[in-house]
């Protein structure tokens, strides 16, 4: 159903936009743009009175409420060192290890390797650990030792977990569905987990401090205008709760992926009773429920029913309350294949999935990508390397394509030399020039770069130019 005028302009980023700071810009751009025409609270109003579906509201409001991971708790999980300690569990079994792995082993050998004569040892050196980033986040001095110590662990755990990410989409069968819908969100909940605990890294290493982050709508907004936007907003009867909700995320700043997971088990306590509920009750129920990374949801009469869907998820049942620690765990099972809230009835909510929406969810994640780019499920389904062709925008991808031949050549991906030559993106010209040739691409495409005024490389169409002259 397509959504009200002018709506209707935001549908596509509403229905598929995953990437949520880039959605509230987005979406700021968007008022900003209609701002002459119609005034914050009336251009809100308009979208809720189109009655639009579920799925669009959850987006919008997360747009709204948009929070990166915080570097206090990215730096909190991220010393639990999950991956690690089960890189050295495999080790203890004799397991057969990866590059990679032993490259990491190497690396942390300095502090498993106690746990032999010690067992106690490895905790105790995360305590320490623990205790220096604490001090960090109190801006308290340390030494350069302590600082080496803590910016090695943080890189260690995000490359390990880079690690996962990438045997998970590797081993993981595209086209077994009832897995893939299980496997998606933590391969996105990870894969951003990686890029923090890098980034954190990097900055404590350079010495910077560790910082809050704030609601992406108002950044991309600018202040004057935000101001503006939530005053009007919050004046509409219809619409005061919203506003009242994007204040309560000022303060609490809960990360987005946490509040989405918190207000599916939020929805879930109404679902299990047949008690009718909207977006907004789960969202506000769940800024209600969380409290600075821990969480207390009071299921009520649905707490013996929702009891086994709780099962493996790492959250408690004590009495009626739902309880965990956001500090500690991400909780992926809670997040569904589309980054908005699951319905307790999951097959229902899962709906269909076919490779090629799995490839359009991932568009953006170069780990993920790459690793089905290894699968050959993947790359020999005809069309399939030319839609990632057609539609990424990262160099890397592209570029692993265009050096691969496998990805290339065959019936199979008899599209995709075209499509990287007509490709945006700054793909080496060395990779590009032999794709300018009969034996890849039609004479008649070849013409066609060569002619063409606009939507070209200038180095893609030189290269047609030169290649046409030499055929005369």
């Amino acid at each position: 159903m397509p959504l009200t005028p002018p709506w209707n302009l935001m549908q596509d980023t509403l229905q598929n936009l995953q990437a949520y700071d880039m959605g509230a810009q987005r979406l700021s751009d968007f008022y900003k743009g209609k701002e002459e025409k119609h005034s914050p609270d009336e251009l809100t109003d308009l979208f809720f009175q189109g009655n639009p579906p579920y799925k669009l509201q959850e987006r919008l409001f997360f747009f709204f409420f948009d929070v990166g991971v915080p570097d206090r708790q990215t730096g909190s999980r991220a010393l639990q060192l999950r991956r690690l300690k089960r890189l050295w569990k495999r080790i203890g079994a004799g397991c057969e290890l990866t590059e990679n792995e032993h490259e990491l082993a190497d690396k942390t050998e300095w502090l498993f390797e106690q746990q032999q004569d010690d067992p106690d040892a490895v905790e105790e050196g995360l305590r320490g650990a623990r205790d220096i980033f604490s001090r960090v986040l109190d801006a308290q001095p340390i030494s350069d030792d302590e600082r080496a110590t803590l910016v090695n662990l943080l890189r260690f755990e995000a490359e390990a977990l880079k690690d996962r990410v990438t045997w998970l989409s590797e081993n993981t069968d595209p086209y077994n569905l009832k897995t893939m819908a299980r496997i998606l969100p933590r391969l996105r909940i990870y894969d951003e987990a990686v890029h923090e605990g890098l980034d954190l890294a990097r900055r404590q290493e350079a010495g910077e401090p560790v910082g809050m982050k704030i609601v992406s709508f108002e950044a991309h907004m600018k202040e004057g205008l935000f101001k503006k936007w939530l005053s009007k907003v919050g004046k509409r009867e219809s619409l005061a709760r919203l506003a009242g909700l994007v204040e309560r995320q000022r303060e609490q700043k809960i990360p987005t992926l946490d509040l989405i997971a918190l207000s599916t088990v939020c929805r879930w306590t109404w679902e299990a009773i047949n008690e009718t509920s909207g977006p907004l009750d789960w969202i506000e129920k769940a800024m209600n429920c969380y409290h600075d990374g821990l969480f207390e949801v009071d299921a009520g009469q649905a707490a013996r029913i929702l009891q086994p869907a709780l099962s493996g998820s790492g959250a408690k049942m004590v009495g009626n309350l739902i309880t965990g620690n956001f500090g500690h765990k991400t909780y992926p099972a809670w997040v569904g294949r589309d980054l908005l809230t699951k319905s307790f009835l999951k097959g229902v909510d899962e709906g269909s999935l076919d490779i090629k929406a799995v490839i359009t969810q991932n568009i953006t994640r170069d780990g993920v990508l790459e690793a089905f780019l290894n699968n050959p499920k993947v790359f020999q389904k005809p069309g399939l390397v030319a839609f990632i062709a057609q539609t990424c925008r990262s160099v890397g991808v592209l570029s692993k394509i265009a050096k691969q031949r496998a990805l290339h050549t065959g019936f199979a991906n008899r599209e995709v030399p075209l499509a990287l030559l007509q490709s945006p993106c700054n793909i080496p010209v060395t990779l590009l020039r032999p794709f300018v040739n009969v034996k890849y691409i039609a004479l008649m495409d070849v013409k066609n770069l060569a002619k063409a005024k606009a939507g070209i490389r200038r180095a893609v169409k030189e290269e047609a130019e030169a290649y046409l002259k030499a055929r005369q």
